[in-house]
């Protein structure tokens, strides 16, 4: 074996490693989307019914505090999806979407300054495969 086709190799072997190990990093990406800390709101099997506003969770803040919502949906296909967050004071739209698709990487965050009350997480979804993952932590 010539000194050329081993460096060859040796770069080939490097760069596959490298390849596998962005991908196991993108695999468990989904999972660092939480922020440190938050608790789980709700968790809602997409699949058991339709949902019509449905209250899927509820939380509570005695002051004044900087809220963020984070929302997982991995592999989701559906008509309509809508999370809304009710509260003492106004209706908070989360995602407010019509042929809803994700991968697997499907999801997102919402943030706002909420004054105390309690509040309710409203779903609105069209039957299908899936479940939808929620978590909240206030500052």
């Amino acid at each position: 074996m010539t000194k050329n086709l081993k460096q060859h190799l040796l770069t080939q072997a490097v760069f596959l490693l490298v390849i596998i190990g962005l991908l196991a990093v993108g695999c468990t990406a989904q999972n660092e989307q939480v922020p440190p800390g938050a608790e789980l709101l709700a968790e809602v099997d997409l699949s058991t019914q339709p949902h019509e506003s449905a209250v899927v969770g509820k939380f509570s803040l005695a002051e004044t505090a900087v809220v963020t919502l984070t929302y997982l949906v991995p592999e989701v296909e559906t008509a309509v999806f809508d999370l809304t967050l009710t509260g003492p004071d106004d209706n908070y739209v989360i995602l407010h979407s019509a042929d809803y698709r994700t991968d697997e990487n499907g999801g997102g965050s919402w943030e706002h300054n909420l004054p105390p009350g309690s509040y309710q997480l409203l779903l609105t979804a069209s039957q299908t495969s899936g479940t939808l993952t929620v978590y909240w932590a206030s500052e």
